[in-house]
Order: structure tokens, then C-alpha cells, then sequence
């Protein structure tokens, strides 16, 4: 009965663990898709290098003008 409680307390601890790890980093809006996200990205740069922005904050302002966020 112990082993089996100790093995339920492991599996458990184990899923926890594996929930944390999938959190999303990077930029993050809710409701849109990673391919979307990357997309978004895409044109910021791409606006950053037509218009011969230095990198400075561009990239935080084009992305929050998005409705992104920055999540750690």
C-alpha cells in the first residue's frame, strides 16, 4: 500500500512538472496560433529592416501594437 502511494505522489509530482515545462515563453496572445505569432514576428522585422530602424525597442512596440506579450 506505501509503494503505491509513493508511486501515485510520483506520477503526480511528474505531472506537474511536465505542465510547468509546456507553458508558452516568448511572445504570447491569447487565442492565436504559434504560426500566426511567428507571422507577426515575420512582419515586424520586416517592417524593422525596410525602413532601416536601428533595434532599439521596435520590435517590443510592433508586437505589443499587436496585442502581444512578452511571457518568461
Amino acid at each position: 500500500m506505501i509503494n503505491l502511494l509513493k508511486f501515485v505522489a510520483a506520477v503526480s509530482f511528474m505531472a506537474v512538472l511536465t505542465s510547468c515545462a509546456a507553458a508558452p515563453h516568448g511572445w504570447y496572445k491569447q487565442g492565436v496560433s504559434e504560426y500566426e505569432t511567428e507571422n507577426a514576428v515575420a512582419q515586424c522585422e520586416y517592417e524593422q529592416g525596410k525602413d532601416h530602424i536601428e533595434q532599439g525597442n521596435f520590435m517590443t512596440s510592433c508586437m505589443k501594437r499587436q496585442g502581444f506579450r512578452w511571457v518568461e
